[in-house]
């Protein structure tokens, strides 16, 4: 599995290109306004885009969705909690963006569980709630990998102070995944630098909801 991080806009968002070697089927995490940057990268590297992943709803996630979606004929994912905020981002994407995003549909409703297959490559979708209701991280048990969205960041986790956030949500799924995963797991967040579950020890001192 190879792994490209994109940074971009509006709020140095990280977006990832998951690439299968045995296939080269690949899926775009989180695309923010990565969009452009990715589809040149794809002329590089020959990988046929299957799925658009969202962690979450929020727009400066979701902003380059169906531009991506339209040069690729990608399916859309995004948990089935979280699949109204591609109706509300079409109508404003504030405080994000400074306009609606172009309009886009969940073709996937992901569960707690759902697989996403790219070749030799399964993604598992994890729901953890708390930054928005819906929510969820990739988990790539084959190579250790966890895209993590807003969840949990290095030395942080996300908002949980926005519409639908939730400090007590938030504490349980930090918890789960430091409990449930192995501490060498690679945490590659919806922004700032990668970490490792190990490095996040804060986690496993949490006895209070978490507000920021």
């Amino acid at each position: 599995m190879r792994v490209t991080t994109f940074t971009a806009p509006p709020l140095k968002n990280n977006a990832y290109l998951v690439v299968d070697d045995s296939s080269l089927d690949a899926a775009v995490i989180d695309p923010g306004l990565a969009g452009q940057k990715i589809l040149d990268s794809l002329k590089l590297s020959g990988a046929s885009v299957k799925f658009i992943l969202n962690t979450h709803g929020h727009a400066d996630h979701t902003a380059d969705d169906a531009k991506v979606k339209a040069a690729t004929g990608a399916k859309v994912g995004i948990h089935e909690v979280d699949a109204f905020w591609f109706d509300r981002n079409a109508k404003s994407g504030r405080p994000y963006l400074q306009g609606p995003a172009l309009p886009v549909k969940g073709d996937l409703l992901l569960k707690e569980g759902s697989e996403i297959k790219l070749g030799n490559t399964v993604l598992v979708t994890m729901h953890t709630p708390g930054h928005t209701l819906g929510s969820a991280v990739f988990y790539v048990a084959s190579e250790g990998v966890l895209f993590s969205g807003d969840t949990v960041m290095a030395g942080s986790s996300g908002r949980t102070d926005l519409q639908d956030g939730s400090p007590a949500k938030m504490g349980f799924s930090l918890k789960r995944l430091y409990r449930d995963l192995p501490a060498d797991t690679r945490v590659l967040p919806g922004h700032g630098p990668e970490t490792t579950l190990r490095r996040e020890s804060w986690i496993a001192d949490l006895s209070y909801p978490l507000i920021r």
